[in-house]
């Protein structure tokens, strides 16, 4: 039998991943089946529990990714690409994230992973914020990583909404930001 390799493996993983993200966006945590989990991937059922011994383990990885995908801040550049990113994801992300908040809500080891990783998303945002307001010639901000955490929690209420299709006027929301952000230009 041939030696399987651990970028094989990696694949797998992510294509097991991948396919439970799906199915659980589309049908929620607690209505999916492995089953469908296992159809989804196209693998056998063997093959998805050799990487994720139970429904949770799947549950706990597809949140790990969630959370490390939360907002790809890596390529923004400002506040306002920040928004406009958020509300280009608002559709399966948006839904997997209302998810995934409420699993943490009564899971402490996910709660832990979604503040470490909140806490690095609010620095960058804070640095985003510094940047921005230094390349407009604005005063900084008193406090840009107290800013940055509540324009977070700004940005998690609108994804909440987006999650149950309520869309919020952008025009609107951006200016609601830009006054948090002391910009009312």
């Amino acid at each position: 039998m041939p030696k399987v390799t651990q970028e094989h493996r990696a694949a797998r993983r992510r294509q097991i991943l991948a396919a439970a993200r799906e199915v659980f966006t589309d049908k929620g945590f607690a209505q999916t089946s492995t089953g469908e989990i296992v159809a989804a991937s196209g693998l056998s059922t063997g093959a998805v529990y050799s990487y994720f011994p139970s429904k949770n383990d799947l549950v706990a990885a597809v949140c790990e990714d969630a959370v490390d995908n939360l907002i790809d801040l890596a390529s923004i550049r400002d506040a306002a690409e920040l928004l406009d990113r958020l509300r280009a994801r608002h559709g399966g992300h948006a839904r997997l994230m209302a998810q995934v908040w409420a699993e943490a809500a009564v899971s402490p080891d996910l709660a832990v992973q979604v503040r470490a990783q909140l806490t690095k998303d609010q620095e960058k945002v804070a640095g985003l914020i510094r940047q921005d307001r230094c390349a407009r010639s604005l005063p900084d901000s008193p406090d840009p990583f107290g800013v940055a955490g509540s324009l977070l929690a700004m940005l998690t209420g609108y994804a909440q909404r987006l999650a149950i299709g309520q869309d919020i006027d952008p025009a609107a929301f951006r200016q609601a930001v830009q006054t948090l952000l002391g910009d009312t230009t």
